[in-house]
């Protein structure tokens, strides 16, 4: 994400969607409300001649919407957003917009400093780099894209090869070749992950290493105890993923999840739910508050973030196991500095 400008007393900051996931940090700045200004086409017609068909043509114009509802589709390319028109011919009635890679989009409200934090963090863009994982065994792999939010899958590829048929083939390079060609589809990749219980993770980082198309990228070979989803979060919780996975919010989140849960079931560190924690924030307790993306704009979690000081703030993405855990515990949970 960038800052194009920053107009101070009026509240606005023009931005610019750089990556997919920046549409993910602006879903969670943009509150209904809010009053954005974005450019669209609209049909406009023509009619010059009497004696000829009306005829279209689309027409670039510059809309200023007060946001009603956004719609979020993880994975998507796209950030959906319906408003109100408040300025022009047509103020009064709605129109839908959307946001995607390289759009411009200006907004106007003040912000808080935690929705001035997500930005930052955006523009300084720290999770960039991308990192593909490929979890495979002898009967299937997963391809999954490490992104900001969450896991995208990419893909899931079967070997064709139980059985019989994998006994009478033991050397069918299909499997393989399909997972190749797969993942060279996949744009500005900084490193490939394989990882897998049994010998097909070697064989296929062996494959993929002969290949020039990937001389440039990073490439890794794990064994684990699991394939799929279940062995990549295997792969992500185990030190051995820390310096390759360092600048990953995900992973970050993992880290912070486990710490919590230790806590919880070690000593008296954790707390969670927002009549509790609120108790440990107004005697300054609280080292790190960590808060659903599900619950971060409801005006209780305002109330709590005005109450708390010098703590770290964590927003918890949906899309993950993470964020499922923290949801369970009712979107709220903290890490204390010292209990009574």
């Amino acid at each position: 994400m960038k800052i194009i400008k920053r107009i101070n007393e009026e509240s606005k900051i023009i931005l610019k969607m750089d990556t997919i996931d920046d549409l993910w940090y602006l879903k969670n700045v943009l509150n209904p409300g809010d009053e954005i200004s974005v450019t669209v086409y609209r049909r406009v017609e023509q009619n010059d001649d009497l004696n000829r068909p009306k005829s279209t043509e689309r027409k670039r114009i510059r809309v200023e919407l007060r946001i009603e509802k956004i719609d979020f589709q993880p994975y998507t390319d796209k950030l959906k957003i319906l408003g109100e028109i408040i300025s022009g011919e047509n103020i009064g009635s709605h129109q839908s917009v959307f946001i995607g890679q390289d759009d411009e989009i200006t907004v106007i409200k003040n912000m808080d400093s935690e929705e001035n934090k997500l930005i930052e963090e955006a523009v300084n863009n720290y999770y960039k780099n991308s990192i593909v994982f490929i979890s495979l065994d002898d009967e299937k792999c997963l391809i999954s894209l490490l992104k900001s939010y969450g896991l995208q899958d990419i893909g899931e590829i079967n070997s064709n090869r139980s059985g019989k048929d994998y006994e009478s083939k033991p050397g069918d390079a299909t499997y393989f070749n399909e997972i190749i060609k797969t993942i060279k589809t996949i744009k500005n990749v900084s490193s490939f992950i394989i990882l897998g219980p049994g010998f097909e993770h070697t064989k296929l980082y062996n494959a993929i290493n002969k290949d020039p198309y990937f001389k440039d990228i990073k490439i890794y070979d794990f064994p684990e105890t699991d394939s799929g989803k279940r062995g990549i979060y295997i792969f992500m919780d185990d030190k051995k993923s820390e310096n390759i996975l360092k600048e990953s919010r995900i992973a970050g989140d993992e880290k912070l999840i486990e710490r919590f849960l230790t806590n919880l079931n070690k000593n008296n560190l954790s707390v969670y739910g927002y009549d509790e924690i609120k108790k440990y924030a107004v005697e300054n307790m609280i080292e790190d508050l960590i808060i659903s993306e599900a619950v971060f704009k409801d005006p209780k979690t305002r109330e709590l973030l005005n109450t708390v000081t010098g703590t770290d703030i964590h927003v918890i993405s949906d899309y993950t196991d993470s964020g499922s855990i923290i949801r369970n515990f009712g979107g709220y949970c903290a890490i204390l500095r010292y209990n009574y």
